[in-house]
């Protein structure tokens, strides 16, 4: 997934994210904001409805890609740039201390955007009865590495990381559609998912009811 970088005329001061909490990129945003301690205000985005494809939006994000995230007059296009910007915000950073830690964390998100449009798929149909393609041999083939990565960790690199924040996204959203069992069947894996859902940051992590009544949890 590619993201953009650009500059407009400075106007709101606030942190403001424009997305949709059925969209795995914007939940990322999301939990890397709590993580950061990151003040965010939300903008609905009806991905449903296709309003990332309107004029209107288009004139902001010229390929339709989201999540949108603006601060002043610096502007981040797509969950990766939004993400990376916010990592440069608020408390800390999510990358890893130890060099050799990078680039284990940089192939595991990497990883997790591997199996985005199959956990997108199984959420869109859980959520609005979608009928996309989803490919459940991919999907476990990364799940069953990803558990045997994870033996005797806590987390996917030493503390919490960035790769982490992709993670909790998409094992909510596994646990969200109805498919939790693939988490449980992974030991590794579950250990991981109980030690992320216990973090402050999974406040912030919507409900099957937000994302079919297309709102974001209050916070």
């Amino acid at each position: 997934m590619f993201g953009l970088f650009k500059k407009k005329n400075k106007g709101a001061e606030s942190m403001k994210l424009r997305g949709f909490p059925g969209d795995l990129g914007t939940v990322k945003c999301l939990v890397m904001a709590a993580e950061k301690q990151v003040k965010l205000e939300t903008e609905l985005l009806d991905a449903q409805s296709g309003v990332q494809d309107q004029a209107e939006y288009r004139a902001l994000s010229p390929f339709g890609k989201f999540p949108y995230l603006q601060e002043g007059d610096a502007v981040a296009i797509g969950a990766e740039a939004a993400l990376a910007y916010m990592d440069t915000r608020g408390k800390g950073f999510l990358n890893p201390k130890k060099a050799q830690f990078f680039g284990h964390q940089n192939f595991w998100w990497q990883m997790a955007d591997r199996v985005n449009d199959d956990v997108q798929a199984l959420m869109n149909a859980a959520a609005f009865g979608s009928s996309d393609d989803c490919d459940m041999a991919n999907l476990e083939a990364v799940l069953d590495a990803f558990d045997a990565f994870l033996t005797g960790k806590n987390f996917i690199v030493g503390d919490y990381c960035y790769a982490d924040v992709h993670w909790t996204a998409v094992a909510h959203f596994l646990e969200l559609a109805g498919k939790k069992d693939l988490i449980d069947a992974r030991a590794n894996v579950s250990a991981w998912y109980s030690n992320v859902k216990q973090r402050p940051s999974a406040s912030v992590l919507p409900s099957l009811d937000d994302i079919k009544q297309k709102q974001f949890k209050a916070a």
